[in-house]
């Protein structure tokens, strides 16, 4: 989607600590949420949330990843079945120039994003996650979220048309699916790391 499209938001991102103490110097929460500031109520038109896990502090503490995976959240526990191997988080495949396994220092667990249906089509989802790219640490990170749509149950219904519009969003930001309800994607390929890649390589 065209940035052109894209209509005049304030975008608001915050990243803290897990309120789950004994997890809090490995697990951040972040949220963000797009308002449309013309709105007379100022309508938040979109949020995303998740967490962030430093799996190499992690590996540090825990005998097995997945014995903390089970404690964050049912999602991310049924997720550590995809990409945990040995004891590690493994990004099942790379960017496309780089087809061999690689492991992942953290983990990025998106558990929500939304997107009002009156404001979708605009690239505001994907300005969301880029904007998220920026704010939180992406290095040798694995994205991943669960590939259906979040929806209010009360006003939208979770159609096959929507969960397949949503996948082929995914899929065209570079997410690959994972088991059957997963999409991960190696952050490199996320927009903030390739830019800082290419300063990197200017230098």
């Amino acid at each position: 989607m065209s940035e052109q499209n894209l209509p005049e938001l304030e975008f608001e991102f915050a990243i803290k600590p897990s309120d789950m103490e004994e997890f809090s110097d490995i697990l951040l929460e972040f949220s963000g949420r797009a308002i449309d500031p013309d709105d007379d109520e100022e309508k938040e038109v979109a949020r995303l949330n998740g967490h962030r896990i430093d799996i190499s502090l992690a590996r540090q503490r825990f005998d097995e990843l997945q014995d903390l995976f089970d404690s964050i959240s049912p999602e991310i526990s049924d997720l550590g079945a995809h990409i945990i191997s040995e004891n590690n988080c493994f990004i099942e495949c790379c960017s496309k120039d780089e087809p061999e396994i690689t492991p992942c220092s953290s983990l990025v667990y998106i558990d929500e994003i939304m997107v009002d249906p009156q404001y979708r089509n605009m690239g505001i989802g994907t300005e969301m996650l880029k904007r998220m790219s920026q704010v939180v640490d992406m290095n040798k990170a694995l994205v991943a979220l669960k590939a259906f749509p979040i929806v209010d149950d009360e006003t939208e219904e979770r159609t096959a048309e929507l969960k397949k519009q949503l996948k082929h969003f995914y899929s065209k930001l570079g997410f690959r699916h994972s088991g059957e309800h997963y999409m991960v994607k190696d952050a490199r390929d996320c927009h903030t790391q390739r830019m800082r890649a290419m300063a990197e390589e200017g230098e």
